[in-house]
């Protein structure tokens, strides 16, 4: 059974998400270690290590905090202001309250008599102080600045990509669509009118790029549209049985992703049967997930090959992928139930509500036990 395995992605943004606890701790981190660091290059005794470890790490992660709740609250203003504004903005922030942590520590200290050792005069402790922080986080920002220019490199390559596969799905579902209407054109115009109507009404679905995200019921409509064509087609040899949980309806999912899977479903399966054949479409929800399957029975060994080019499956794995990133698979194999050998097409998505996703890597493939 082959696996479609995808990546993680991350969000864009030259300023870090500091208003969550991942970031807050990874910054916590880097302010411990930078204390450790400092206490290691300026101490030669233990005791004078212990107390010198304490205040600057009391002093860093007060300065780590107060920066990140700065850009955490500056964040939601600074959104819509142009990058090089925006790069300036927060320099000069982050420059400003290491200003006032440096004045309020050594007031506090002045005030209270605490034993520590400032070192000259209050002046000269806080233009130090500033300093640092200035040459530091201007390295820190442009560190950010090109990351974010990488990553909007990468989100336009990643549209790019993702419109041409949306396109490449266009000219081969034309083509299994047009052979079944041509075997109906001669021998039953009415029908093939009909089914003319119902093609069109594909092709609109396929042709629209304003959503990549639907409701699972509006791609439900769209593979119904599908099998009545196939209906015609394949008369009683086709059978559906549809198993669709309510709460599964309201799901997103990409356009166009359980069709070709229905449509594989028939191609390979249903059609090389010698008799009947019964295609069963699952959807459910399992915890925070949007499970489907599409199954239908295998044909006899003996039955005509039918080549395929694995187009459709492809375009689905790498879809899913640039849009959910490891979050989603779509799992390929044989199995076997009460009725006999079968073929199942899983897809388990994240279970949204929403549409418009982020994009992101490329396709991986691993073999599935």
């Amino acid at each position: 059974m082959k696996r479609y395995e995808v990546a993680a992605i991350s969000e864009t943004s030259l300023i870090p998400e500091f208003c969550r606890a991942p970031a807050l701790i990874t910054l916590a981190y880097v302010m411990e270690l930078i204390a450790v660091i400092l206490t290691l290059a300026s101490t030669s005794t233990r005791v004078d290590a212990q107390y010198k470890l304490l205040v600057l790490s009391l002093y860093l992660q007060l300065l780590g905090l107060c920066g990140a709740g700065t850009l955490c609250l500056a964040r939601r203003w600074l959104r819509s202001v142009r990058l090089p504004v925006l790069f300036f903005s927060c320099w000069g922030l982050l420059v400003l309250v290491t200003a006032t942590i440096s004045w309020s520590a050594w007031t506090l200290n002045g005030l209270l008599n605490l034993p520590v050792a400032l070192g000259g005069s209050q002046w000269s402790f806080i233009l130090r102080n500033v300093l640092i922080a200035a040459i530091v986080s201007l390295l820190l920002l442009r560190y950010l600045w090109e990351r974010h220019q990488w990553q909007e490199e990468s989100r336009a390559e990643t549209e790019a990509r993702y419109l041409a596969l949306q396109a490449r799905i266009r000219p081969h579902f034309l083509f299994n669509s047009l052979n079944s209407l041509a075997e109906l054109i001669s021998t039953q115009p009415e029908t093939a009118e009909n089914m003319v109507v119902d093609l069109a009404d594909l092709f609109r679905a396929s042709l629209d790029s304003r959503h990549r995200l639907i409701p699972l019921r509006e791609e439900i409509e769209i593979v119904k549209g599908y099998l009545r064509i196939e209906e015609i087609r394949l008369g009683d040899k086709l059978l559906v049985n549809w198993e669709i949980a309510e709460s599964a309806l309201d799901a997103q999912v990409p356009r166009l992703t359980l069709q070709p899977l229905v449509e594989n479903a028939i191609l390979h399966g249903i059609s090389r049967l010698n008799g009947r054949g019964l295609l069963h479409i699952i959807a459910r929800r399992e915890g925070d997930y949007l499970v489907a399957d599409v199954e239908n029975p295998l044909p006899p060994e003996e039955a005509p090959k039918r080549v395929g080019t694995g187009t459709a499956i492809n375009n689905i794995a790498q879809r899913i992928k640039l849009i959910y990133g490891d979050r989603a698979k779509l799992i390929l194999g044989e199995e076997r139930d009460e009725f006999g050998p079968l073929f199942r097409a899983r897809l388990r998505l994240p279970f949204v509500l929403h549409s418009g996703a982020a994009l992101s890597a490329p396709i991986a493939l691993e073999d599935a036990p």
